[in-house]
């Protein structure tokens, strides 16, 4: 199937489509001054766990895509090409990818710690103990819990 759009009407598609979801990370991590979601979304740009996820293993991976692509041309100068875009691409993931996770593990003390993992991450909240809600739905007084969900869902699931 060929494109009915010229190549600058799909690159200017393209680039809409990653500006609403930039936009939407953004937006996730900063309307609250809770860093939390500072650090979740942080995390969704470079993953020290697994750094072939995220948006700049996205990023990395088209360049690299493009560093593949680009040496089929037959030039002279595509060497220099090549050697340019394949510094674009580590710096992309390891240089920026580093800064971002040193950022991380200099946050880390001030997430919030779960209360049954012992770990502090992102998306650990204060809500209402999930087993003595379970358990005594109409009592008013639960107590108040720091819990990430998979320790949420296992509290509940003890009652």
């Amino acid at each position: 199937m060929t494109s009915r759009l010229t190549l600058q009407q799909e690159i200017d598609a393209a680039i809409a489509i990653v500006r609403v979801g930039l936009d939407r990370l953004r937006d996730a991590a900063t309307r609250s001054e809770d860093i939390a979601p500072h650090a979740a979304v942080l995390g969704a740009l470079y993953d020290s766990q697994a750094p072939d996820n995220g948006v700049l293993a996205a990023v990395g991976d088209i360049i690299g895509t493009f560093t593949v692509s680009i040496t089929e041309v037959d030039d002279e100068r595509i060497d220099q090409v090549v050697e340019l875009l394949d510094e674009a691409q580590a710096h992309a993931q390891d240089s920026t990818g580093d800064r971002i996770r040193r950022a991380l593990e200099t946050m880390a003390p001030l997430l919030p710690r779960c209360g049954g993992c012992g770990q502090q991450k992102p998306d650990v909240k204060a809500i209402k103990d999930p087993f003595t809600e379970a358990l005594y739905p109409e009592a008013t007084d639960h107590e108040t819990v720091h819990l990430c969900p998979p320790c949420a869902t296992a509290r509940f699931e003890e009652s």
